[in-house]
């Protein structure tokens, strides 16, 4: 019976240790500090810690966080103590002065005395000898002087001896014989310390200071080539044996081992292993080396058939089941999941659809023949079938009808036979293209695909219907236990066809579904479907739902090569996707066949209680440990904040959204590609960063908060803002102001200005209007003042000419002659007349003259006209009297003066006369004509007074005595009008002389 129990063991060992398995080395090439791989340990929380003599790591599946910058005296360490199930592991460095406590995710140090350390102690005073903390074998940790605690005592070892100690007594030697040697075959399960005694082949078991023997019907336990393998902390153990490695437990009393993998031909060097753990969870196993290095040895879900490296065409199609547990191929080779069988060598190549008839022959078309091998000859006989003259490209078999597509020169064929002698179709139906796949719909109807065309054949009355489908290229049509169709594309990806419409599903992440090669339901309503990067996984439930709402997430759960596949690509064929009696099914690929159990592959999800957002760094700083609130400085440029989450898969399956949001903002889900979340650029405030992990294949996620708050300096306060807004608006209000009362005063010049020209013009026409009044009375003066003189010359004229006498005419002559002389020297002087009614004409020049030549001139002038009315002119002034009042001014009002008085005397005489007494000038013209009246006198005498400073002020009365009265206002003179005695009139000048 043991026997039988011992071959039934070595089967399901070699089951086991058959699948191929992916391993990653981290050593000081990729992030391990030192490659000397002490101990390893799985925390409570599903992290995976490491210690080496450069160091201690934690791995969460992706990364090693590299604990260097503790405050430690070295960072050599050699094993964990402690107890990860109440969470607390602890590990001390080299010399035992200090120790590491792991808690909470968390490293703290602290000294050996520290009553952290709950009584957990690396070394131990035993009748004056110090025992060192044997918790772990590894068949290298030798020591002198060892002791294993367990919760009610101690086993304390020698050279020699084994001593056990209840917590409070004596220690009492233990009988049994025991070397140092010895120590390397000492493991533990639970409170029962067991012994492997290689020499009697046996093991005992210690309760306390008893021994006795522990019967194992295990031959490895016996075996002096077995190594043992205890870690206390991880409450393991293994054996390895012949490069196999296996989980030794203890069941109901019984000591049982479970192989776990069996180490590749020179891929470790079994004497350098130093620890091990094996994470049942995520099927990994954990090999620490001395010498290479860490171990990442991801155990195989997945297992392909090991071949002969020498075994051509290892390209796989179709498959067909032989036997509970085994295929056969197109080219006559039996596999199981382990290896190739046998081989029929039907010496076919790459034909890639098979089916069985109903006695079990073997039916596949070659190059247009329909091939069938014959079970009765053990499939070494075949036979060819002609099928009507038409060459066959593919058979398939549904129930127990046949579906064959032929092809002719001008037609392709679809054709259902009865039964597998393919005398007589029951249908057939033509198209033009070629047939990509064709399943019932229901027992009417079929649906067809042709390259990118879709139809329905209707079987009661032999007719087609081609749907409006999309543009597609059509590569396979399944159609799922409940009747769900799935049309598989070349580049389009997948549809669902359901109610006469073809609904696109969604992509994955990296797009590789947009090439499905095949597909198949499992008996939990997970679709499996293969393409030519990967396997992919996905609830059947969750496609159909998103048919329905075009909003439910789809999530692909992707396993790859690192999950037991030769490669990643994968072929699709009629009958490509097998399910075998024993449960597994079979996928062919471009590198032989993948067999699995989808009821036993697992998916790997994170656990809610997993994940855990408590660590942040800034740029170029340490980590910050933050607990829901990460407080951040307010000049940090970039930040990252870590998502904690133990995942051992591949990470294409750890799915991670998150969302940052201020305020009310809405949520804003994005996939992150890793586990890091950035923040730069922030503004300072409040935030709330949101992550939710997909936790389950049917859509479920855990869902993460934070709080991070950035401060703000004095000026990005609010208040701040609001002051600097307020101010902002002053100095906006400011400038308005400011450039308004600008305009205004602009306004005001520019009004000022207009007015100020308008003034000018005004000024301008009024000096337009002056000169013209100017030009005016300046020739009213002119031709006032030479009208006596020319009025004078005609009358001689008029004399002359009507006289014969010869004096008179002489007399006549000479008159003329001498006032046309005294007139020419007037006309000569008129110049100085355009100055009388210039306003910028001067009262006084700078030249001074005598007024007795002003007199003289005037009397020569009027000479010969007052003595043709005998009338005589003296002229008394003295000679000598100098004046500097202006010349022309001065001749004008004598002028006119004169003019008055020649006029208006006959007969008589005409006096001037000047004087100058004190700083006055008085210039008298006195004449004993026909006087004024004393109205005429009141008029002139007030006239000075009254007279308006313009010379359009007298045009009436006399013009010659206005002109008079103006001229001597400009110059700031008087003049008086009386009665001459006795008769006549006499003017008075009085000018006041220039001081």
């Amino acid at each position: 019976m043991r026997n039988f129990l011992f071959i039934l063991y070595l089967l399901y060992s070699f089951s086991a240790f058959g699948q191929q398995y992916s391993s990653v080395w981290y050593n000081t090439d990729n992030g391990i500090p030192q490659n000397s791989i002490k101990d390893i340990v799985k925390d409570k929380y599903g992290f995976i810690w490491i210690c080496t003599d450069g160091g201690i790591l934690r791995y969460d599946g992706e990364n090693f966080i590299n604990y260097k910058n503790l405050k430690l005296t070295n960072f050599s360490f050699s094993k964990f103590l402690g107890n990860v199930k109440s969470n607390h592991i602890i590990l001390n460095n080299s010399g035992g002065f200090q120790y590491l406590i792991i808690k909470d995710r968390k490293i703290s140090v602290v000294q050996k005395s520290s009553p952290s350390l709950k009584g957990e102690t690396e070394r131990i005073i035993f009748r004056n000898k110090e025992y060192i903390n044997f918790n772990k074998n590894n068949s290298h940790n030798i020591v002198d002087y060892g002791f294993i605690k367990f919760q009610k005592g101690t086993y304390f070892f020698d050279r020699k001896s084994i001593i056990y100690r209840k917590n409070s007594g004596e220690g009492k030697l233990v009988p049994i014989e025991f070397k140092q040697k010895n120590q390397k075959n000492l493991f533990s399960f639970g409170e029962y310390l067991f012994f492997r005694d290689i020499k009697n082949k046996r093991i005992l078991r210690f309760s306390k200071e008893n021994i006795s023997v522990f019967n194992v019907n295990n031959s490895l336990y016996e075996d002096p080539s077995s190594r043992i393998f205890w870690q206390d902390v991880n409450q393991q153990n293994f054996i390895i044996n012949k490069g196999k490695i296996y989980l030794s437990q203890l069941e109901n009393g019984s000591l049982k081992t479970t192989p776990i993998l069996e180490l590749k031909n020179n891929d470790i060097d079994i004497s350098m292993i130093y620890s091990l753990l094996y994470d049942k969870q995520n099927n990994t196993m954990y090999i620490g080396t001395l010498n290479k290095g860490l171990n990442i040895i991801k155990i195989p879900s997945f297992s392909t058939p090991k071949v002969d490296p020498t075994l051509e065409n290892r390209v796989q199609y179709s498959v067909l089941p032989f036997g509970k547990n085994r295929i056969i191929n197109f080219q006559g080779r039996v596999y199981d999941r382990n290896s190739l069988i046998e081989d029929y060598h039907f010496n076919t190549i790459d034909e890639w659809c098979l089916v069985y008839d109903e006695n079990k022959n073997i039916l596949y078309p070659k190059s247009g023949k329909l091939y069938r091998r014959f079970a009765k000859y053990n499939y070494e006989k075949y036979d060819s079938i002609d099928v009507n003259g038409k060459s066959v490209l593919a058979i398939t078999k549904n129930n127990s009808f046949y579906i064959l597509k032929l092809q002719d020169q001008k037609q392709n064929y679809l054709s259902i036979y009865p039964n597998a002698n393919f005398q007589k179709p029951s249908y057939t139906f033509q198209f033009k293209s070629e047939i990509s796949g064709a399943v019932p719909i229901d027992k009417d109807k079929f649906l067809v695909g042709c390259d990118n065309i879709i139809y329905i054949v209707f079987l009661n009355n032999h007719s087609i219907k081609k749907l409006n489908s999309p543009n597609f290229s059509i590569r396979n049509i399944i159609s799922t236990s409940n009747g769900n169709i799935w049309i598989l594309t070349t580049g389009k990806g997948i549809y669902l066809y359901r109610n006469n419409k073809f609904i696109q599903m969604p992509m994955d992440e990296a797009g590789d579904l947009f090439y499905p090669n095949n597909m198949v339901k499992d008996p939990n309503g997970f679709l499996w479907i293969s393409s030519n990067n990967g396997l992919f996984k996905v609830p059947e439930n969750t496609l159909l739902k998103y048919a329905e709402n075009n909003q439910t997430k789809v999530v692909y759960y992707r396993y790859k090569k690192e999950d037991g596949f030769n490669i990643n690509e994968f072929n699709g064929s009629p009958g490509g996707f097998l399910k075998l009696n024993n449960g597994d099914y079979v996928l062919p690929s471009m590198d032989g066949y993948v067999f699995f159990d989808p009821l036993k592959v697992p998916s790997y999800y994170p656990k809610a209680e997993n994940i855990y957002i408590e660590r942040a760094r800034s740029k170029g700083s340490k980590f910050i440990y933050f607990k829901d609130i990460l407080n951040l400085e307010n000049d940090f440029s970039l930040a990252s904040v870590y998502i904690d989450i133990p995942y051992f898969s591949n990470n294409d399956n750890l799915y991670i959204e998150a969302s940052l949001q201020q305020g009310d903002q809405p949520e804003k889900w994005q996939r992150m590609k890793d586990k890091e979340f950035t923040l730069s650029n922030l503004s300072p405030g409040n935030y709330t960063l949101k992550v939710r992990v997909l936790i389950s294949p049917d859509g479920k996620f855990a869902y993460k908060k934070i709080f991070i708050a950035i401060p703000a300096l004095f000026y990005q306060t609010i208040w701040f803002r609001v002051l600097v807004s307020i101010l902002f608006l002053g100095l906006i209000l400011f400038i308005i102001l400011l450039r308004t009362r600008i305009l205004t005063t602009k306004n005001n010049q520019l009004k000022k200005i207009v007015h100020q020209k308008n003034d000018e013009l005004k000024t301008t026409q009024h000096q337009l209007k002056n000169e013209s009044e100017y030009q005016k009375n300046l020739i009213q003066t002119i031709n006032h003042d030479i009208t006596t003189p020319i009025k004078y010359l005609s009358v001689m004229s008029q004399k002359l000419s009507e006289t014969d006498n010869p004096k008179l005419q002489k007399q006549y002559y000479d008159t003329i002659y001498k006032s046309s002389e005294e007139l020419y020297k007037f006309t000569l002087s008129l110049k100085n007349y355009t100055e009388l009614f210039n306003n910028e004409s001067k009262a006084f020049q700078e030249e001074f003259y005598f007024i007795f030549d002003i007199l003289e001139t005037k009397k020569r002038l009027f000479e010969e006209i007052a003595s043709q009315k005998n009338t005589v002119i003296i002229n008394n002034s003295s000679k000598n009297i100098k004046l500097n009042f202006n010349e022309s001014i001065m001749a004008a009002v004598i002028h006119n003066l004169l003019d008055n008085a020649v006029k208006n005397t006959s007969g008589g005489k005409i006096i001037m006369n000047a004087k100058t007494e004190k700083n006055l000038t008085t210039i008298s013209i006195s004449d004993t004509g026909t006087g004024m009246s004393y109205d005429l006198l009141e008029y002139y005498n007030n006239l000075i007074k009254n007279i308006q400073n313009k010379p359009s002020s007298f045009k009436n009365n006399g013009l010659g005595l206005h002109l008079v009265v103006q001229l001597l206002k400009k110059i700031g003179g008087k003049i008086i009008f009386e009665n001459n005695t006795p008769k006549g009139t006499k003017v008075e000048i009085v000018i006041q002389n220039q001081s």
